[in-house]
């Protein structure tokens, strides 16, 4: 629990632990605070952070998707919206911090900045360990939901089987042909078999889920 009174992300003035009653909004990831977290006690300031958020180092050394620059926990001050390079969320508004390098432009979620570089999935590829790797190429598709790829995917090299991030940490829905979404909890068995009677009753597989 216990951290510098001053935080990189709001050097004006100190940060108070406390537990919030009131859903607020983390200063550093943008996303819902409640429960614990600290706290600008000053009567002009509304500035909170998430208890996890506060730990993030204000810089990352030798990380190993842009091991070339250091890079600095920051928000961007033109306005303008960035995407993360690993997950690929796009248009992350402009006072999100990420973990960013100046010259190259690369940034990164500081929750994606902490994904394990290997894994394993006893469902969605339970004969093989998974490598976080870039892809060189396009075209290659997520063996859960069925979408194309991005760079960054969960791979097993022997399989020829890629995963996103999302799908592999359960965070993504995958999606039918008609834009609904159902739970990546399928698997890819499940998917398999709900496309099959899918295929024999001439619907789509989010039709069948959704009816």
């Amino acid at each position: 629990m216990a951290m510098p009174a001053a935080h990189f992300s709001h050097p004006k003035h100190e940060l108070k632990f406390r537990e919030y009653h009131l859903s607020r909004q983390c200063a550093l990831c943008g996303e819902k605070l409640t429960g614990s977290g600290y706290s600008c006690h000053h009567r002009l300031c509304e500035f909170d952070l998430h208890e996890e958020c506060a730990r993030y180092p204000e810089t990352l050394r030798s990380f190993f998707a842009h091991p070339w620059h250091d890079l600095t926990l920051s928000s961007r001050t033109d306005g303008r919206r960035s995407t993360c390079e690993l997950c690929r969320e796009e248009k992350v508004p402009a006072g999100v911090f990420l973990y960013r390098c100046a010259p190259c432009g690369f940034a990164v979620h500081p929750r994606c900045s902490r994904l394990p570089q290997t894994a394993r999935s006893e469902e969605l590829h339970p004969d093989h360990g998974l490598s976080l790797t870039a892809m060189p190429s396009a075209g290659t598709t997520c063996a859960a939901c069925r979408e194309p790829c991005g760079v960054w995917v969960y791979r097993c090299g022997l399989c020829d089987v890629d995963l996103h991030i999302d799908c592999l940490h359960g965070a993504r829905s995958s999606r039918g042909k008609n834009g609904k979404e159902w739970s990546s909890a399928l698997g890819e068995v499940g998917v398999k078999v709900m496309e099959s009677l899918a295929e024999v009753a001439g619907e789509d597989v989010a039709s069948m889920l959704f009816q």
